[in-house]
């Protein structure tokens, strides 16, 4: 799977949601969420709170706090038209210095580390700069009747977004460029579609906006191409699993990836919708308990921070860029009801020894055919009761961590039961390292690297490993696995690796290591190998057909080449079968005989006449 939302963790539950201004992103992987009177700092995978400050009940914050990582300072607005700076070793921030703007102050930005404050009027400004001319008006080129609903910088350039309100209730979308000059928008144009309201705006870092409309529509206008007579731009897609006449949040996770957080159309609460904007689908969607109007989330480095009911969720997701094969075999992945029970270690009993703590029939089935070293892995680990799933799952990680190919090699072959994203793990972590790191670990076998092609023509069929690293990669491709979890998974491995693996697979074929049942001493099946070789050339289609490298296209030639060699003599030598069956019978061959056609024989009988005739 090219991406997907993972499950849901709930970090933060002590705030009233009416008061939360919003999140954002703090030095050492941390977050700060603000509310009116108090800002917090967070780390959120481990769901713990840092550091707080509060604000006077008089001098409550009106926006989002923001870290600036050039001053290594937090800046914040208080009332509307105060700013204030503080850094982290700051207790309490009433102390901090205050400055006051004649102006009106709707929000700060980061952009590429600069601080922008946005005032109501729609001007602009360095922070650095506004601080200067502080005590004069801002005048912008918004009116007093104009509220701006929406604000949202194109990342990677010096261009902010704003869609304002007028009196008369007509959105306008503004593109102006942040300078330390007259913020004069350099885009200025309507915003509406017919019969429609705008229910949810998000702008990618690509240039391109996309708005959802109350009619469940999806549109999409590229900012730098497009003339502006033509908003909202282009149909791209409709959206089916939120309720489109509710507000929506709309939040860019990659160029070619938006989530969508709304009302479910299906069920009450809330849903978040991972859409594919190179496809125009959706391809994963997660549940929400509660669905507030509008929507309060927001994209961090580790994940998407949304707000349920009285708490904040966390919510980690994985983007990749879609091809043909993960779109086709593409599965909308949900989550209802409650979340399952995770596995727990047995209780130890206080009235028994530590060494009765685990069953020893428990300790048996994890620790034999194990080597002490990989035993003593295990348990360090300290995980308990886990399924030998799960456990090897934790081992594998653990041990590619550590860099250790004889364990990890040992890991693979004891356990049985490894799922599909443990192999692929393992499998690129092999293919990462070079030959030499395999050099001595095990004997092993020599390989003939490189084998004279059928055809006089041809190329020499090359092994792209040595024998120890074809050693070690034969044991994961000999696992078991099913192929549809394995193609959500496969698609990890990078191109170049791929084509590598593909090369491989070619050389096993070709040159007959192959063998037509495997011996299970890591030598590969001609089974095996074509399972693999498909769902490769599955996987990696749509850049195979694209790739404008020359050893690829000779690769592909050279596997269906040796593909049409070998269907030619499993033809030939199907044709022989009815033979061999006479021959272990023991049944006589039959008296009619054909041969080929050009040739014919006839038998003659000649007999002598009489004399008398």
């Amino acid at each position: 799977m090219a991406a997907i939302l993972h499950e849901a963790s709930v970090f933060c539950v002590d705030f009233h949601l009416k008061n939360l201004l919003g999140v954002t992103e703090d030095k050492e992987d941390n977050v700060l969420i603000t509310c009116r009177g108090v800002v917090k700092r967070y780390h959120v995978k481990e769901r713990r709170q840092l550091q707080c400050w509060t604000a006077k009940s008089w001098h409550l914050f009106t926006s989002a706090a923001v870290y600036n990582p050039a001053s290594d300072k937090i800046t914040a607005i208080i009332g509307n038209t105060s700013l204030i700076q503080w850094r982290h070793d700051t207790e309490d921030i009433e102390k901090a210095k205050k400055l006051n703007f004649e102006t009106s102050i709707h929000q700060l930005f980061m952009s590429d580390g600069t601080l922008y404050i946005l005032f109501s009027t729609g001007q602009v400004e360095e922070v650095s700069v506004a601080m200067k001319s502080r005590k004069e008006m801002k005048p912008g080129f918004l009116s007093a009747h104009d509220t701006i609903r929406h604000a949202e910088l194109i990342k990677g350039t010096k261009y902010l977004l704003l869609v304002v309100e007028s009196e008369r209730n007509v959105l306008r979308l503004y593109k102006i460029q942040m300078d330390n000059s007259s913020s004069a928008p350099v885009m200025n144009c309507p915003l509406s579609l017919d019969d429609a309201r705008l229910t949810g705006v998000c702008v990618l870092s690509s240039g391109k906006l996309f708005t959802l409309w109350s009619t469940g529509d999806l549109y999409t206008f590229d900012l730098e191409n497009d003339y502006a007579d033509m908003l909202p731009g282009q149909k791209h897609a409709e959206e089916g699993s939120v309720v489109a006449a509710k507000n929506a949040k709309m939040l860019e996770l990659s160029p070619s990836h938006i989530v969508i957080i709304g009302l479910d159309r299906q069920d009450e609460g809330g849903i978040m919708v991972l859409r594919d904007i190179r496809f125009g689908i959706s391809i994963s969607v997660r549940k929400l308990k509660m669905y507030h109007n509008p929507p309060l989330a927001w994209v961090v480095s580790q994940g998407v921070v949304v707000a349920e009911g009285a708490s904040l969720s966390w919510i980690p997701f994985t983007v990749q860029e879609s091809n043909l094969a993960t779109v086709f075999a593409t599965k909308v992945f949900e989550t209802q009801g409650s979340a399952s029970e995770v596995c727990h270690s047995w209780v130890k009993n206080r009235n028994q020894n530590e060494s009765q703590e685990v069953p020893a029939a428990a300790v048996k089935n994890v620790y034999c055919n194990k080597t002490n070293a990989l035993s003593k892995v295990i348990g360090e680990l300290d995980r308990g009761s886990l399924s030998e799933s799960l456990l090897a799952s934790e081992v594998i990680k653990c041990l590619i961590d550590k860099k250790n190919l004889k364990l990890l090699n040992e890991a693979v072959n004891v356990f049985t039961d490894i799922p599909e994203s443990g192999l692929i793990d393992v499998l690129m972590y092999y293919l990462q390292c070079k030959d030499m790191h395999f050099a001595g670990i095990i004997d092993v076998p020599q390989l003939l690297l490189e084998i004279e092609p059928l055809d006089k023509d041809g190329d020499k069929i090359v092994c792209p490993f040595s024998s120890e690293k074809a050693y070690f990669i034969n044991g994961i491709l000999q696992k078991p696995f099913t192929d549809v979890e394995l193609l959500k998974v496969l698609s990890k491995i990078p191109f170049d690796n791929a084509v590598m693996l593909i090369q491989y697979l070619h050389y096993l074929v070709a040159s007959g290591e192959a063998v037509v049942a495997s011996s299970g001493s890591q030598t590969l099946s001609l089974c095996q190998a074509g399972e693999w070789l498909g769902l490769l050339l599955d996987i990696n289609y749509h850049q195979l057909v694209i790739s404008s490298e020359i050893t690829v296209h000779r690769l592909l030639l050279s596997c269906f080449d040796s593909t049409t060699i070998m269907c030619k003599f499993l033809e030939h030598l199907m044709d022989t079968g009815p033979l061999m069956q006479c021959v272990l019978k023991g049944n006589p061959l039959p008296l009619c005989s054909h041969t080929s056609k050009p040739y014919f024989l006839e038998r003659l009988v000649l007999t002598k006449k009489g004399s008398g005739e």
